[in-house]
């Protein structure tokens, strides 16, 4: 019976650190296509040296405040909502924000 917990407990440790694995790797995938896809956008509202988690988003968002003819492209529009629809799914599932 003990040997059969150890076994259970080591497999159950195991998809932990899968599942952590692969929300990470969706997640700088993710990151990547924001910036990408917001390059041009960012080159205007002049946030061309930050990125998705470091800045990226709030100095849109703050440019698009102050300069109310500012419109953030469809593609920069998509790829943030697909990560945010990605990082909420996570979030539902007991991934990390």
């Amino acid at each position: 019976m003990k040997n059969h917990l150890k076994i259970i407990s080591v497999l159950v440790v195991a998809f932990a650190v899968h599942s952590a694995a692969f929300a990470e790797s969706n997640r700088k995938e993710d990151a990547a296509k924001v910036n990408t896809a917001c390059a041009k956008d960012a080159q205007t509202a002049g946030c061309a040296g930050e990125v998705v988690g470091k800045g990226l988003l709030k100095c849109l968002k703050n440019y698009k405040r102050t300069d109310k003819s500012f419109k953030v492209s469809s593609d920069c529009k998509a790829a943030i909502g697909q990560l945010r629809e990605d990082k909420q799914g996570r979030g539902q599932k007991g991934g990390q924000n």
